[in-house]
């Protein structure tokens, strides 16, 4: 498969940019972007933008913006370009933590790649960085650029513990099936204990959020192309409910 077949499924393209923007977010300096225009043929468009590199050295809220600016403009003039940052060395490793699918793009030896990131988001490594990730999303993009973020934090967190628990689970289980194949059958979370009426109702008011958290991901954030999206207060309701699941769940199992 080339990028091009890849990145027509208009899901896989879109998470392919908003991983490319955390993972530049995150490691790109001033420097990384000269050298990346140079490389590319993008120097005069990168080092003329009004706002990204000033907007990088002081650290303004309007960076994250910046930076999808300049992805969408890579891949609307060609793919290739989009080739070269997820085969460069700062940001692969990112790249395959979020989309671990993309190792068939990348050039370099992946054991190497192996030996920096964990290989599977299932990993409760992958999933904190996942967490960090959306912090910095929160920080420089808002917490609507957070809410996809978090959703495949949480999604891969309850899978590893499936897997971990031995309890089976479909390929494609949703967020609130895997937390329901959770509850019913994890040995530490199905009985709660002298409260567990109380904290059945607690749990199932959870679910009911996770639930909405899903159709919020799938309806009201930029993971997918609409126009009308969350707003903050209202993202930032969604991101603080996800962290509040994780945060309970991961209390009660230990890790």
């Amino acid at each position: 498969m080339t990028l091009d077949e890849y990145t027509s499924d208009s899901k896989k393209r879109g998470a392919l940019i908003l991983a490319l923007r955390a993972a530049i977010i995150s490691e790109f300096t001033g420097e990384d972007w000269r050298e990346f225009g140079h490389l590319s043929g993008h120097s005069d468009y990168i080092q003329r933008h009004d706002r990204l590199l000033r907007s990088l050295h002081w650290r303004d809220p309007d960076y994250g913006d910046c930076v999808l600016q300049a992805l969408e403009r890579f891949a609307r003039e060609g793919w290739d370009v989009v080739d070269q940052l997820i085969n460069h060395p700062k940001l692969t490793s990112h790249l395959l933590t979020a989309i671990p699918n993309l190792s068939i793009f990348v050039r370099k030896d992946l054991q190497s790649v192996q030996t920096e990131a964990p290989p599977s988001l299932s990993s409760g490594g992958v999933v904190m960085l996942a967490l960090n990730d959306a912090e910095h999303l929160m920080r420089v993009s808002g917490p609507v650029s957070a809410v996809d973020r978090l959703h495949t934090a949480l999604h891969g967190y309850f899978r590893s513990l499936c897997v971990e628990g031995g309890i089976t689970v479909a390929d494609d289980a949703s967020l609130t099936a895997l937390f329901k194949a959770l509850r019913t059958a994890h040995p530490i979370l199905k009985d709660l204990g002298s409260y567990d009426n109380d904290l059945v109702r607690i749990l199932q008011g959870f679910a009911n959020a996770i639930d909405a958290i899903n159709s919020l991901r799938n309806n009201g954030s930029i993971a997918h192309p609409f126009d009308d999206l969350l707003g903050e207060p209202e993202a930032h309701l969604a991101a603080n409910a996800t962290r509040t699941i994780f945060n309970y769940i991961q209390a009660k199992v230990g890790h």
